[in-house]
């Protein structure tokens, strides 16, 4: 799918990925709808991208405040072509010591908050038979992360909904990706300050995530795995899973008995 003449919304556009997500889509000739908290800092995205488009500010936890927003990006860009899945947020510890909260918080942010933008979208994408959604998810959401139990079944959650929702729409004319990055250069893999953190792939660049998520929606295609080389951890956990768990487990040992 073109990103030229598209409306395309992006949720947690203020900053991060989704900021270059909206930044690159409206280079592409998109008129962008830019979602997240803050007012201030979206319309500060809305002049960098030359006004390309509007902004809505919304909890997206929170399901009424999400539909509202996308109504209203609706009634001032029309109909919603492209929806990136953007928003989330970290979470770090051992689940002996985060509380049930947490889990309901973390969820709400990374995984809900998909399900109720893509439900305010998708039936006018259904009737025009036209439309891309994109998810960021996460190779936590493919491997489980010891110390993210919390963030990682949040990018689980995601991963089975994207999946389940491309067999569904595909036929339909509709395309469904995710992008699954690695460590990524913010402030919440850096606030993390684990050892174990030396077993990883050094952090990607937010510009190149949302490179991926621009491809994507080009080209077309279930799943991207950022960097490359987290793909073959990736096909191997899910080919031999008690190999890759006893070797994961013996990698990380020292460092979880801290």
């Amino acid at each position: 799918m073109e990103w030229s003449g598209a409306v395309a919304v992006v949720t947690g556009a203020s900053r991060g990925i989704g900021r270059e997500v909206a930044r690159q889509a409206a280079l592409k000739g998109a008129r962008v709808g830019l979602v997240a908290r803050s007012k201030s800092d979206l319309e500060a995205v809305l002049k960098e991208i030359g006004g390309r488009g509007a902004v809505a500010t919304a909890d997206v936890a929170d399901r009424q405040a999400t539909e509202q927003a996308l109504a209203q990006l609706t009634a001032e860009l029309g109909p919603v072509d492209i929806l990136v899945n953007n928003a989330g947020i970290g979470s770090y510890g051992r689940v002996s010591d985060l509380p049930v909260e947490e889990f309901e918080r973390v969820m709400g942010v990374n995984y809900f908050s998909s399900v109720y933008a893509t439900k305010a979208v998708l039936p006018s994408m259904l009737a025009r038979r036209r439309g891309h959604i994109v998810n960021l998810a996460s190779i936590a959401g493919r491997i489980g992360a010891p110390m993210e139990a919390a963030y990682s079944a949040s990018k689980f959650a995601m991963v089975g909904f994207t999946e389940a929702l491309a067999f569904e729409v595909a036929p339909l004319g509709i395309g469904v990706s995710m992008v699954n990055p690695g460590p990524v250069e913010t402030n919440f893999f850096d606030a993390r300050g684990h050892a174990y953190e030396g077993n990883f792939p050094k952090p990607v660049s937010a510009r190149r995530v949302a490179d991926s998520v621009i491809e994507v929606v080009e080209s077309g295609g279930l799943e991207r795995v950022i960097p490359r080389a987290l793909r073959p951890a990736v096909v191997f956990r899910h080919m031999v899973p008690p190999i890759y768990r006893r070797g994961t487990a013996r990698v990380l040992s020292k460092q979880l008995q801290q």
